[in-house]
């Protein structure tokens, strides 16, 4: 979660330093922020979902499936999920929280 924060925290600044050079900053501010957070969603998303699991069957069919006759007997190939770094959840919870307040800010003024 600190990390989700901490990229918030980023992207406003990033979208305020862009908007303050700008005639109309607010509108500028809050279309930056939703520019940026969008990309955060989407490729966030779709990394929470790897990282969890969702694709395993699918992954470890196409490897049995593909696989040379010779390494038919090495079914012993288990991946260590602690090597994994685990970075799609911050930035998928960071874009929504972005997304979510630049729908507040858009209405507010």
């Amino acid at each position: 979660m600190k990390k989700a924060v901490v990229t918030s925290f980023l992207v406003f600044f990033i979208a305020l330093t862009v908007a303050l050079f700008s005639s109309n900053w607010w509108l500028t501010f809050i279309n930056i922020s939703f520019y940026i957070a969008q990309p955060l969603v989407i490729i966030g998303g779709f990394r929470f979902i790897y990282e969890k699991g969702f694709f395993d069957v699918t992954i470890s069919s196409f490897k049995r499936l593909f696989r040379p006759p010779v390494e038919i007997d090495d079914e012993n190939e288990q991946e260590n999920d602690e090597e994994k770094k685990q970075w799609g959840a911050p930035f998928f919870f960071a874009g929504l929280i972005i997304t979510l307040l630049t729908l507040i800010f858009s209405y507010v003024r």
